[in-house]
């Protein structure tokens, strides 16, 4: 492993760093086992403490977002994870919360749903999810339809997820329901309530509703950029100039399926790559990084395997010549404008 230079090792802690996603938090619910969440355990990507270490200012946890039992049920644990480490963790509900966190070198939790399932077509339950500190959501976790399990879908057929070419992205788009009736409603109250849309996952022609319904900017939490790899899931050009149109950002992923298709692996240059092509089609203000750390499969590992080791991505955007304010608005400064016309 390359050693970190001692530029970017001022840079990354200096900036205010946010990470567009994190699963760690559902997966030890899933796992059956206590939040736990300072304590480190390597067969883990993250925790508290290694997100501290890594420099990470605040982050983006999935709270669920498909069952409402358990998202409420993952909310109050986080509550009280945050209340029993008050000195290491707040709880993130206004921009200004972020930079407190920095000021005081707290990890920010800011609480997410990765599907908008667990509002059961009800939007007193989004209300109240948002009362109880909600500030981003997909409107999907690739489900959609009208089967039992996915009856309280905001999209009307599921999200294709593998390689495709540019081609089948048409295809697939004229094939897929885009929004149900409640899935625009859903847009329009995350709009005026203060929730962050969030396009990960969601069907081609589910984004293009959003687009059209949306007022406030949007953002892909945890993806790609489709030229670079012809993955489903990554965001294709004409997608990620509507974003930055929004205002919003593309969030690049450190999962290697996403960033590069095999026989090609991601590394943490691959993860620059997207950076600068992003950077290069629609601005530099709107590219950020979301992990996905500690949402992939078991025995899969990101690109940077610990939170630790956040520092490379720093080092390699200097050994690229990213100037000093163009990294700072990657890891952070770019979330911080979408927060304050998203959240306030």
């Amino acid at each position: 492993m390359r050693k970190i230079s001692a530029k970017a090792k001022r840079i990354h802690k200096d900036a205010i760093l946010i990470d567009g996603h994190n699963d760690h938090l559902i997966l030890k619910v899933e796992e059956n086992k206590p939040l736990d969440f300072m304590t480190v355990n390597r067969r883990y990507h993250s925790d508290g403490t290694r997100l501290l270490a890594g420099g990470v200012t605040a982050s983006m946890f999935m709270v669920d977002g498909h069952f409402l039992d358990r998202s409420v049920s993952l909310i109050e644990k986080t509550h009280r994870e945050i209340e029993a480490h008050s000195d290491k963790l707040m709880l993130v509900t206004k921009t200004s919360h972020i930079l407190k966190a920095k000021r005081t070198g707290r990890l920010g939790i800011i609480m997410s749903w990765e599907s908008g399932r667990a509002a059961r077509h009800d939007l007193d339950l989004l209300r109240a999810a948002y009362r109880l500190g909600l500030r981003c959501s997909t409107i999907t976790h690739n489900e959609g339809g009208t089967t039992e399990y996915l009856s309280f879908g905001l999209q009307g057929t599921p999200s294709p997820c593998r390689y495709c070419e540019l081609s089948d992205r048409d295809t697939f788009r004229r094939m897929s329901l885009g929004l149900t009736d409640f899935g625009k409603a859903a847009v329009k109250e995350m709009n005026a309530l203060g929730i962050l849309v969030d396009i990960a996952h969601a069907n081609d022609a589910a984004i293009d509703d959003i687009f059209k319904l949306t007022t406030k900017p949007v953002i892909s939490s945890h993806g790609g950029a489709f030229a670079l790899c012809p993955h489903s899931r990554c965001s294709t050009d004409e997608q990620i100039e509507a974003i930055a149109a929004s205002g919003g950002l593309l969030s690049v992923i450190l999962f290697g399926k996403f960033i590069a298709k095999p026989p090609k692996r991601g590394s943490v240059k691959v993860v620059v790559d997207h950076i600068e092509y992003v950077a290069e089609l629609v601005g530099i203000q709107h590219v950020g990084i979301g992990t996905d750390f500690d949402g992939l499969m078991p025995g899969q590992w990101p690109v940077i395997r610990s939170a630790d080791e956040l520092p490379r991505i720093t080092d390699e955007m200097v050994r690229r010549g990213f100037s000093e304010a163009d990294i700072r608005k990657v890891w952070g400064e770019n979330y911080l404008r979408v927060f304050k016309a998203t959240i306030g």
